[in-house]
């Protein structure tokens, strides 16, 4: 993509990079850091900092955006394996266990979760969430993941539909659920063809599908009259 230069666009440089959660722990340490502290700036002060389970969890991956050796967001991509529950059915399946019945039969075909997006409040704008939830998608077919899920809240929708998630409704009231508490809604969400993308928008498919081409480039996107220029390192190593 090429973008003219004006005095009015502000250029950032981001690398977005994979890997798995058990071959890099100091990695994990600055996700949860940095999760943990978006948390707080929102106000979420309930939050443990330390040694989440899923650091240790030989099926979790990760997608990050570094900036000057920074993190400053990530999201994470879980593998169904049938011994460790996803984030998912630990959060919703007291309300409605078909939620665990439906994930136990997607096991053999290959199905995970997305979870865990953040991003710092300093690069809120960019555009990087967007950037997150596609490259994660992007990886999939180097996880073997056919089928994904997640948990959607109404402010997240904007990304999970474009993306090509649609809303699981035999599940809850109609998709709803109660959670993390009665204040909130939050609804279960999947791509139930992880490999053709059906249901995700020309913008997301076309920038998913250069990667799957791709897994290792450079490209520069123009957000909300910024610059990014994006370096992506998306091989998985130990799939």
């Amino acid at each position: 993509m090429v973008i003219s230069e004006t005095p009015e666009i502000a250029v950032k440089t981001f690398t977005v990079k994979c890997f798995r959660a058990i071959d890099h722990i100091d990695l994990c340490n600055e996700y949860v850091e940095g999760h943990v502290k978006v948390l707080k700036d929102y106000g979420v002060t309930s939050v443990k900092s330390s040694n989440p389970s899923w650091m240790h969890n030989p099926n979790t991956y990760c997608v990050v955006a570094i900036r000057s050796g920074e993190m400053l967001g990530g999201i994470r991509i879980q593998k169904a394996n049938g011994n460790i529950l996803l984030p998912m059915e630990e959060g919703v399946s007291k309300v409605d266990p078909t939620v665990t019945d439906e994930i136990s039969r997607n096991i053999e075909l290959g199905c995970g979760e997305q979870c865990g997006l953040w991003n710092s409040k300093d690069i809120r704008g960019y555009g990087i969430s967007w950037v997150l939830v596609n490259a994660s998608i992007a990886i999939l077919p180097q996880l073997g993941i056919k089928k994904l899920y997640g948990l959607a809240s109404d402010y997240s929708m904007f990304l999970f539909s474009p993306a090509g998630f649609v809303i699981q409704k035999q599940f809850g009231q109609n998709g709803d659920f109660n959670y993390p508490t009665e204040k909130y809604i939050a609804r279960v969400v999947s791509i139930q063809d992880c490999d053709t993308l059906p249901t995700t928008g020309k913008r997301e498919l076309d920038f998913i599908k250069e990667i799957r081409q791709n897994h290792v480039f450079k490209r520069s996107l123009l957000v909300n009259q910024i610059k990014l220029n994006l370096s992506f390192q998306l091989n998985v190593e130990h799939a």
